[in-house]
């Protein structure tokens, strides 16, 4: 995988069916179970996730201020990161495992 935490993978297409040939469809992959059990081992760590959350934020060109192009220190992954998701997925999950 030559990808970076924030890089998201091309859109899934249909055939045919619901959607319609060739539109979008919200299938979930490997990638999004690995996400959601990221985000409920770091529910419970609150101080964690409220850093990522205050980290992770947006420039003024639309992209995140702490994930870097390699070596160039310069903002290259379109925000929200995938931290930035990882991380609110988990305040959610906290969330309902107090039963807000």
């Amino acid at each position: 995988m030559n990808r970076s935490w924030g890089a998201d993978p091309p859109p899934r297409r249909t055939g045919h069916g619901a959607a319609g040939p060739g539109r979008v469809t919200e299938l979930p992959g490997a990638e999004d179970v690995r996400h959601l059990r990221l985000a409920d081992e770091l529910a419970p760590m609150v101080e964690v996730w409220e850093r990522l959350l205050v980290l992770h934020l947006p420039d003024r060109t639309g992209r995140c201020r702490t994930c870097t192009q390699g070596g160039t220190g310069l903002p290259g992954t379109p925000w929200p990161c995938a931290l930035h998701g990882i991380a609110e997925l988990a305040r959610h999950r906290h969330g309902r495992a107090l039963g807000a």
